[in-house]
């Protein structure tokens, strides 16, 4: 499960009247919410963390969304935020973690120091404010979530009588891999890839069957930045596919942060002649995805 941190100290948050730094608002403030018109805030939590503990702790370290990398001058000026943070892209939420590209979006220490302070924001259900010009996640409760907030007990003090919720409960749907969570991404990337000379290509096919095709793919001058992938039969192509899922895996091994596989299911079955004539490639280009070694069920 993702970790619970959030804005770092400085992100500005919309309010009806103003906009206010997240570290200078109160329970009970009035904030603007995307699906729940204007709310009251019911809780504030915090984390600190030291740099150095943050540098071996990648589940923690923040990520930087630029001003702009969201299209439309969204956000409006650089956005900080912790990797299991989501952002609402159009109707799904994105966790930041997924977001990173290493162009427009990026996760480092690099620019920040001193104690990293987080703050989150809680609501009676749910929701989104705008951080900084974008939809940006309020906090949403499961077992275990809260307890790392460093203060705690504070919330209990306020609210003895509070029953934790059995499971998430969010207020649109987040994918976490798979075609939902290229869709969302499309426009972020083809936006970070613009002026960008691609590279080599490395990546494979891992499986080819019938009714799913599976692999990975990286540019090696851009690793953090997902590959979009055409699907063909011989010269007819059939449909496309990002590569962004994380694999613990191609992270081990290297490729990037892990987040360069991709798994495709289409429409209808595939045939046989079909799977004969199945290229992927890169999406624009000639680079073809070579076929691995342990590739399992590709026709003869």
């Amino acid at each position: 499960m993702a970790q619970v941190l959030c804005y770092l100290r400085g992100t500005r948050i919309l309010m009806p009247v103003e906009t206010r730094p997240v570290e200078a608002l109160r329970i009970g403030d009035a904030v603007v919410t995307r699906f729940a018109g204007v709310q009251r805030i019911k809780w504030i939590g915090r984390q600190s963390y030291d740099p150095r503990f943050l540098q071996r702790n990648p589940d923690k370290m923040p990520v930087c969304i630029k001003a702009g990398a969201l299209g439309d001058a969204t956000p409006a000026r650089d956005l900080y935020v912790s990797p299991g943070h989501s952002l609402l892209l159009e109707s799904r939420l994105v966790l930041a973690s997924a977001l990173v590209n290493g162009v427009t979006i990026t996760q480092s220490m690099a620019g920040l120091a001193g104690q990293i302070d987080y703050f989150q924001i809680e609501l009676e259900a749910h929701d989104c404010v705008l951080a900084e010009g974008a939809w940006a996640e309020s906090f949403a409760d499961a077992p275990g979530l809260r307890a790392q907030f460093h203060h705690q007990a504070e919330f209990w003090a306020r609210y003895p009588d509070y029953v934790t919720p059995d499971a998430l409960a969010l207020c649109a749907p987040r994918p976490e891999r798979g075609p939902a969570l290229g869709v969302a991404l499309r426009e972020v990337v083809a936006l970070a890839g613009r002026g960008l000379g691609a590279g080599w290509l490395d990546g494979a096919l891992d499986l080819v069957s019938s009714d799913l095709i599976e692999g990975w793919a990286m540019d090696v001058s851009h690793p953090d930045l997902p590959v979009m992938l055409d699907i063909w039969d011989g010269d007819v192509r059939l449909d496309s596919v990002l590569a962004c899922d994380a694999r613990a895996d191609l992270r081990a091994a290297g490729k990037g942060r892990g987040y360069c596989a991709f798994s495709y299911r289409p429409a209808l079955p595939l045939r046989a002649e079909v799977l004969k004539n199945l290229r992927v490639t890169r999406a624009g280009g000639a680079a073809e995805l070579r076929r691995g070694t342990a590739c399992r069920g590709i026709a003869a």
